[in-house]
């Protein structure tokens, strides 16, 4: 039987450490383009941290794609079913080209109104919206990108999507920096030359992999790519619309919160610290995430090899692993902040707004464990109606609502922000462990199985 003679976590780490690296060194990336723009212009800073907000919520879409995609292909592979997983890593490769050419087309129209929509002006509004048009054709190439990176990671092979995103980040970086440093040898500005950067870099990256997954046999074929099949496409959806509701709704609430913060009283300054908290708080979680990933895709391989005990053991085992993880990151994150936040700005009035916000994110983190953990389980299983149901309706009345509410009724200002945020991740974290250690996952995902035969 699958994994039989490994021990049962062995697959999993060896999975979710190149997965880290990549999530780390993508993070270092986004970090370091920051800094570079913040020396240039704080306004700089901000509007390109509001638009690339933009472009994570059109992606977030595609995300359905490449999730559906994961869980689906897993299942096959467990099944031993080459010609199933052909099948849906085609069918995936042909939603997401779609899809990836309708996003990028709307970005590049609506930019200037999405700007003016969550109230930036003047300068900073002129830097996003001239950025997020230019920078409008990588959602197509990224969009592509998740679903390859996923076929990737579901044959086993987390290293080579690490080894060329990688690549192509340090050259994003490279270009950022020389698109600042020669700015007056352009015929552009400095943050119009970072957008085409990013888009160059993102293509080639796309080039790079889908050539690799032809070369490697993962499962492409262009016939089964002209041949879609209805009902694998409807399952991929189901799964990963479900999913996609929670990051969509999380994704656009942040949106939205930056609405609320810009009209603050705090302003500039509450901007500027939610875009340099939100640039760094990604680290904290990167080890989490890569075992939540790496634990839906050995799961999914057990589930659909009829080994639901060992996937039910494993994911239960995983959790401690998270939590001893995320806690010590959040924990060195806070105790560095303020000169990691001096690195981005000399502004005191931001620096100091940000230490609070750092303490909450300790609350956050260890709350986020369950969901890394359990509800990447529920995902494995294909159990993902409820858990999304109630992650929209808790982002939206606890993350955006709460959040406007002590923003800006109470008074609080960005705090009130992330004190939202608190209560809605402790409350997600909490329903996901109770449903997945009740068990609901096994019982659709044999309902599911029996309807398909």
């Amino acid at each position: 039987m699958l994994f039989a003679k490994k021990p049962l976590l062995a697959p999993v780490l060896s999975l979710a450490l190149p997965i880290a690296i990549e999530n780390l060194l993508r993070n270092l990336i986004n970090t370091l383009n920051v800094f570079l723009l913040s020396g240039y212009s704080d306004a700089a800073a901000s509007g390109v941290g509001v638009a690339n907000q933009v472009v994570n919520i059109v992606l977030m879409f595609s995300t359905a794609i490449s999730v559906g995609a994961s869980v689906i292909i897993n299942y096959d592979l467990g099944a031993d079913d080459r010609e199933k997983a052909s099948v849906s890593v085609s069918n995936s490769v042909s939603l997401s080209l779609l899809f990836g050419a309708v996003v990028s087309i709307l970005c590049f129209t609506l930019a200037p109104s999405l700007m003016v929509a969550v109230n930036l002006t003047g300068e900073t509004y002129a830097h996003a919206a001239n950025y997020l048009q230019a920078v409008s054709l990588s959602a197509f190439f990224l969009s592509v990108s998740q679903v390859v990176s996923a076929v990737f990671r579901a044959y086993k092979d987390a290293k080579t999507p690490m080894l060329v995103l990688t690549c192509a980040n340090l050259l994003n970086l490279l270009l950022t920096w020389s698109a600042i440093r020669f700015e007056s040898a352009l015929p552009f500005d400095a943050v119009t030359g970072i957008a085409w950067a990013k888009v160059l870099c993102e293509g080639l990256c796309l080039l790079v992999l889908f050539g690799l997954m032809l070369a490697r046999g993962y499962g492409f074929s262009a016939k089964n790519m002209l041949r879609l099949d209805k009902s694998r496409i409807a399952r991929m959806l189901k799964v990963g619309s479900s999913s996609v509701a929670e990051s969509l709704s999380y994704t656009l609430g942040t949106f939205l919160t930056t609405g609320f913060i810009a009209a603050s009283p705090m302003g500039d300054a509450g901007l500027s610290a939610k875009v340099y908290v939100g640039t760094v708080n990604p680290y904290e979680q990167t080890i989490g995430y890569a075992l939540g990933q790496a634990g839906q895709i050995t799961a999914g391989k057990m589930i659909g090899a009829g080994e639901y005990e060992k996937a039910q053991t494993q994911i239960n085992r995983l959790w401690k692993y998270l939590f001893i993880a995320n806690l010590s990151s959040s924990l060195l994150l806070f105790a560095l902040h303020r000169p990691l936040m001096g690195l981005f700005t000399d502004d005191p009035q931001v620096i100091g707004v940000t230490t609070p916000l750092f303490l909450c994110e300790i609350v956050i983190n260890l709350s986020r464990t369950m969901n890394h953990c359990f509800n990447f389980g529920n995902r494995a299983g294909g159990y993902v109606l409820w858990p999304g149901i109630m992650a929209v309706v808790s982002l939206w009345s606890f993350y955006v609502g709460c959040g406007y509410l002590f923003c800006n009724v109470m008074g609080l200002g960005i705090l009130g922000i992330w004190m939202g945020m608190t209560i809605d991740e402790t409350l997600r974290g909490s329903f996901c462990a109770t449903v997945w250690l009740k068990r609901k996952w096994q019982k659709k995902y044999l309902k599911q199985s029996q309807q398909n035969q």
